[in-house]
């Protein structure tokens, strides 16, 4: 669909003493969505305007608005084109008139989504802008007719918008508050109502949509887990390593390392032997003493614990050397030596013993910072 956009003015504000006056018309159509009361002339003469309503204006017929007191604000786009009047004539909505829709919530998404595609210019963009168009109008005509009792209890479309305005945009930092805000409810209502709607809460729904983003990512670039933290929208990489670790059982660089292998690529170099980089790329750590000679791990006991089939008791109090397959125990006790000597040991590959006696494979590092020894333990890549 041939539509060219003209411009596109978001939450654009005027002076008292500013009048938007061609009494000649334009050449095109022009979509204005008032956020604040004003004077505007329509089909019908000069008429008062709402905060809400919406002028549609023809090519050629005049455009006049102005302030009716104080300072006014508005959104409007002007657009043109070949199948322009085809659009138009296929929504049926009334040229020159004012229109009176029961909620304008989606105005701003899809105007912002329309200047977002006209920045970008990706694959398709041109589509996309007419399809948004096109859903722009249908929802004027839409919510101007509709019954206001009859849609006063179903909160399902607008949701259903809100959601899929979310999940464009993952990478904004969304708020509950905000999403609640959009849709005119209490944060509590909103929560409650989006997981009946979608069995899930809001924040969880884009949390995973925020990692299925950052699979794509992992699975098919060289870039930092940090990198894709920030491009996926979380707040920090620490934050993103707990939260896709924790909903695919694995970390996000042992996922990336998985999948470029399988590709035949060759994942990019980071600066990981250092505190953060391990813990990035770690799903063990902790700290280490030496108790009685022997070599006792601390933290991540819960996990570590079921890790190895044991008690958090027994793996807080067992060296160890105790957990090491006898057929590793001479690499184990050369790597403790290390640890023991003052020196770092990096990704040790060594067998454990699980509480039922099978064999768990993990990669060991250890490193000193100041007085303290920190013990990081990858386990074996699980597929997803």
């Amino acid at each position: 669909m041939k539509i060219r956009i003209l411009s596109i003015d978001i939450d654009k504000s005027e002076g008292s003493d500013t009048i938007i006056d061609k009494s000649k018309g334009v050449k095109n159509y022009t979509l204005y969505i008032f956020k604040s009361n004003a004077l505007a002339k329509t089909s019908v003469g000069l008429t008062d305007v709402h905060a809400g309503d919406i002028l549609f204006l023809g090519p050629d017929f005049p455009h006049y608005i102005r302030s009716k007191q104080g300072e006014w604000a508005y959104d409007a786009i002007s657009f043109k084109g070949s199948d322009a009047t085809r659009l138009v004539s296929q929504v049926g909505i009334e040229l020159n008139s004012l229109n009176t829709p029961l909620q304008t919530y989606f105005a701003d998404a899809l105007l912002e989504k329309i200047s977002k595609e006209i920045r970008s210019t990706d694959m398709l963009w041109e589509r996309v802008v007419a399809s948004c168009l096109d859903e722009l109008l249908t929802k004027v005509v839409r919510f101007s007719k509709q019954d206001f009792v009859l849609s006063m209890p179903d909160h399902s479309q607008k949701l259903r918008d809100l959601r899929t305005e979310v999940h464009e945009n993952f990478s904004k930092p969304w708020t509950i508050g905000q999403m609640a805000s959009m849709m005119g409810l209490s944060a509590s209502r909103f929560a409650s109502l989006y997981k009946q709607e979608f069995t899930t809460s809001p924040t969880e729904d884009l949390i995973r949509t925020r990692i299925t983003q950052a699979k794509k990512m992992l699975s098919t670039t060289k870039v930092s887990v940090k990198q894709v933290s920030q491009a996926c929208g979380f707040e920090s990489v620490h934050y993103f390593h707990r939260a896709f670790k924790r909903r695919n059982n694995i970390t996000p660089k042992h996922y990336q390392n998985h999948k470029l292998s399988m590709k035949g690529s060759i994942p990019v170099e980071e600066k990981t032997f250092t505190l953060d980089g391990l813990s990035i790329d770690s799903d063990f750590s902790g700290t280490m003493e030496i108790v009685g000679g022997e070599i006792v791990f601390h933290g991540s006991n819960a996990e570590w614990a079921e890790f190895l089939g044991s008690s958090v008791e027994e793996v807080q109090n067992k060296p160890f050397l105790n957990f090491v397959s006898p057929q590793d125990l001479n690499i184990a006790q050369e790597t403790i030596n290390n640890i023991m000597e003052g020196r770092n040991v990096k990704d040790i590959s060594l067998n454990l013993v699980t509480n039922d006696g099978s064999f768990s494979k993990i990669a060991f590092s250890a490193l000193t910072k100041g007085n303290t020894w920190f013990w990081f333990a990858k386990k074996a890549l699980l597929q997803d």
